[in-house]
């Protein structure tokens, strides 16, 4: 900002001083973020403020250039308060700010010796009108700081940060999940501190969540809506996050005090938020305790996790700790009974066993009597699917066995069998798919799934490709392949090679084109969002009797970009409205779905008009009039109760 006026200062001494008058203020971060500053960077905007403990007056007025903190302002906000006699109309005697420099520059400033100031840690009057001020902005209310609860300090915050900047750093969530539930054995801690999992993997925020039970834990995992049940329960968490979703406080100490951060999106946040919402932050015990974890989970190795049980010495603010860690389903040998099944929809993969099993006693068996082949599989085959023996003989086969008993398992275990299994046969497809499931990103994904693909390629040999087209999904071992394929598929599209990624799908939909993957309805989007309508007309007409949302909007969609508001545009809108009537407001943006995409749906449900938008949105958003072809042609939605099916 430019220079305060000679002339401003000089009328501002020439007011009366009031021997009571006592100004707070100085400069402030505002409560609020602006997302894009000049380095694309969120950042808060500098203001002074300066209030009249006398009368309670309030002067502020915001730094306009972003990033700068500038005492200048602080001058001129005091000068103006001083001037405006409804504001103040006189002089202080004494201001308090939050710190010497402040104080000192305007003292110089003024060039006035009978002026004090006093450096205050609390300026309650400043606090409360910045809450004022974050409340007129509306939002959620703030988590509390930090700093406020008890014993916590600067330098405690420090050894915080530094110890989840080396965890950050270590990236633990490429090893493990939210499928792991790790006991922490020693040191004895509260009960809702004994358990936790690493998050991070497959895009979820990284952190840590605790669980009070591993009876919670099991709950959650096997819970269609584990958000739901995770509100009726206490608990800690430590998350990373951007800058601007830390508390205001917070974000202060980071930036005043320069804590340690290992990337823009790792400023650590530690809560424990209640049943009831409620968020409290950790004391200086806790936060001495979760220093102390975090440190031992940047020095775990992959090698230790997998024993299943180790021990690691750290220094903490609190002092030296040792920690020891467990995990007790990795201490079960490989070939251990899988855990108990969780909820959700069986994979179909459970099934698929039993049918390279029979596939392999009817190509072994001599019987030619169909009656005597139906009641010798009847008697092999019929029961529960862990006690049907298998009769896996070459390396590939047991390698697949082994795939199979993975989809059972969670998390690390899961990537110990696929391990185990690449051991067995390099040409296991199951097994990259499966590493490729537990990756920590698309990049890793997408290189695992492209082994699977080759792998595939191998153990199939180029004469199944020849004589199964068309019948693929059909032949049980090929199936390993197809799920690699399409896996790859998906990544690449994830990562923006959207044509590599539509060779994919066709390739998959030539091979087996009843698509029992559905690979059909990750596709149509894709190539309507790419403007490859021609494909897109011909996917539709080869699935013209499909009745989902997707493909009922996307005719409607497909014939408005070659005809405009035709009749049989019009029809085809009609007939997607009678599919699903709720989809409309969800692809124009009138509403919006709170949380996860849904996981399941009921035809003509709103879950499925959500998961429709989502698919189909990117292509209407790019079809200039359909937005507004689509309000003015469907009516109002009313809400109905439909059985839920799985997607």
């Amino acid at each position: 900002m430019s220079p305060v006026s000679p002339l401003l200062i000089t009328r501002f001494m020439q007011l009366p001083r009031r021997p009571d008058e006592v100004w707070q203020g100085g400069l402030v971060r505002l409560p609020a973020w602006i997302e894009d500053g000049p380095d694309g960077r969120p950042y808060r905007p500098w203001a002074a403020i300066w209030i009249s403990l006398r009368t309670g007056c309030v002067h502020m007025k915001m730094q306009p250039e972003a990033g700068m903190r500038d005492p200048g302002l602080a001058l001129e906000t005091l000068l103006e308060l001083g001037l405006k006699k409804k504001l103040a109309g006189c002089r202080p005697a004494r201001l308090d700010v939050a710190n010497d420099e402040v104080g000192a520059y305007l003292v110089r400033a003024l060039d006035d010796e009978q002026l004090t100031y006093t450096v205050s840690g609390d300026l309650g009057e400043v606090k409360q009108v910045l809450t004022l001020y974050r409340e007129s902005m509306g939002g959620a209310p703030p988590l509390p700081d930090a700093l406020d609860a008890p014993g916590v300090t600067i330098e405690r915050m420090r050894a915080f940060g530094e110890a989840a900047r080396r965890v950050y750093l270590a990236a633990p969530w490429r090893y493990l999940s939210d499928e792991d539930l790790i006991h922490i054995e020693a040191p004895t801690a509260a009960r809702d501190l004994r358990h936790v999992t690493v998050l991070g993997g497959a895009g979820q925020v990284c952190g840590l969540g605790f669980f009070e039970t591993p009876e919670d834990f099991e709950a959650v995992q096997a819970d269609p809506d584990p958000e739901r049940f995770m509100h009726t329960r206490a608990r800690w968490a430590v998350w990373y996050g951007s800058i601007d979703e830390m508390p205001f406080g917070d974000a202060d100490l980071w930036e005043d005090h320069g804590l340690p951060v290992a990337a823009d999106r790792a400023y650590p946040v530690a809560v424990r938020v209640g049943p009831d919402a409620a968020v409290a932050r950790p004391d200086a015990k806790v936060l001495a305790y979760l220093e102390g974890l975090l440190l031992a989970l940047a020095d775990t190795s992959e090698g230790e996790i997998d024993k299943g049980r180790w021990s690691r010495q750290v220094r903490s603010d609190d002092g030296p700790q040792t920690f020891t860690l467990c995990i007790p389903a990795l201490l079960e040998p490989l070939d251990a009974p899988p855990q108990a099944p969780r909820g959700g929809i069986p994979d179909r993969r459970i099934m698929e066993r039993i049918l390279a099993e029979m596939e392999r006693f009817t190509a072994q068996s001599e019987c030619t009597d169909p009656e005597e082949v139906n009641r010798v599989m009847q008697e092999r085959f019929v029961g529960p699917f862990d006690a049907i023996p298998s009769t896996a003989a070459t390396p590939l086969e047991r390698a697949q066995d082994l795939m199979y008993r993975a989809v059972e398992a969670r998390g690390r275990r899961r990537t110990q069998l696929a391990r185990k299994a690449l051991e067995l046969s390099a040409d296991c497809a199951d097994a990259y798919v499966t590493l490729a499931e537990q990756a920590a990103d698309p990049e890793t994904a997408r290189d695992l799934y492209a082994q699977g693909v080759a792998a595939g390629e191998r153990a199939l040999g180029p004469l199944a490709f020849e004589e199964g087209a068309g019948h693929f999904w059909g032949i049980v071992g090929t199936r390993p392949y197809m799920r690699a394929r399409f896996g790859l598929a998906q990544c690449l599209k994830e990562l923006g090679q959207v044509d590599d990624a539509i060779g994919h799908f066709q390739a998959l939909l030539h091979l087996n084109p009843t698509d029992n993957q559905g690979v059909r309805d990750v596709l149509l989007p894709v190539l309507l969002a790419a403007g490859r309508d021609d494909e897109a007309g011909a996917l539709l007409e080869q699935f013209g009797d499909d009745i989902s949302a997707t493909w009922t909007y996307g005719w409607a969609l497909w014939t408005f970009r070659r005809e405009g508001d035709s009749r049989v545009a019009r029809d085809r809108l009609r007939a997607a409205v009678r599919a699903n009537r709720y989809v409309p407001k969800y692809l124009t943006g009138k509403a919006g779905w709170p949380g996860p995409l849904p996981e399941s749906y009921a035809f003509g449900s709103e879950e499925e008009a959500v998961l429709c938008a989502d698919d189909l949105g990117d292509a209407w958003q790019a079809t200039p009039g359909a937005e507004a072809w689509l309000t003015a042609s469907t009516p109002k939605p009313k809400r109905t109760s439909r059985t839920r099916r799985s997607r």
